[in-house]
């Protein structure tokens, strides 16, 4: 399913300290690039894979507004700065979500859920511990997205 998303589009990463549970989340469209509305001509379509020891989900067409993006990039990168201390990150389409908090000396808890098979499957809940260091490359991530697949006006 995968077809070669993480070489050829921008993408996302947000990795655990210890190196064994990753999220990546990558644009390749606009969900709707004919569109006439200014709704409709943001929503970006996404890959998302989920691996975490034993598991791994692949989920694709995740939808998110190039908005939406802008908006988690603010949050997150006042969480970086240290000026907010709980993130909720979940997409237009909720088959995942999560909440970056931090707990003391920079590391920060990741605690989220997916479902899988997306729509109808069995919500899995997840947690694993990361730095601002991943935070840090997860913004670089959305920010790249961003400059590929700008924020549509009509």
């Amino acid at each position: 399913m995968e077809q070669n998303y993480f070489s050829n589009y921008p993408f996302a990463e947000l990795s655990a300290q210890d190196g064994l549970s990753c999220l990546k989340i990558c644009t390749y469209t606009y969900a709707y690039p004919e569109a006439d509305n200014i709704h409709d001509a943001d929503w970006h379509k996404n890959y998302l894979t989920f691996n975490i020891p034993a598991f791994k989900a692949e989920i694709d067409e995740v939808i998110l507004e190039g908005r939406t993006i802008k908006y988690y990039l603010n949050e997150l990168k006042k969480f970086s700065a240290l000026k907010q201390k709980k993130v909720l990150f979940e997409p237009t389409e909720p088959y995942f979500g999560f909440t970056l908090t931090m707990n003391g000396r920079k590391n920060v808890s990741v605690d989220g859920f997916i479902q899988y098979p997306a729509g109808w499957g069995t919500e899995l809940k997840f947690e694993f511990e990361t730095d601002l260091t991943y935070i840090d490359a997860f913004i670089q991530g959305l920010e790249s997205i961003l400059i590929q697949y700008p924020i549509k006006e009509i």
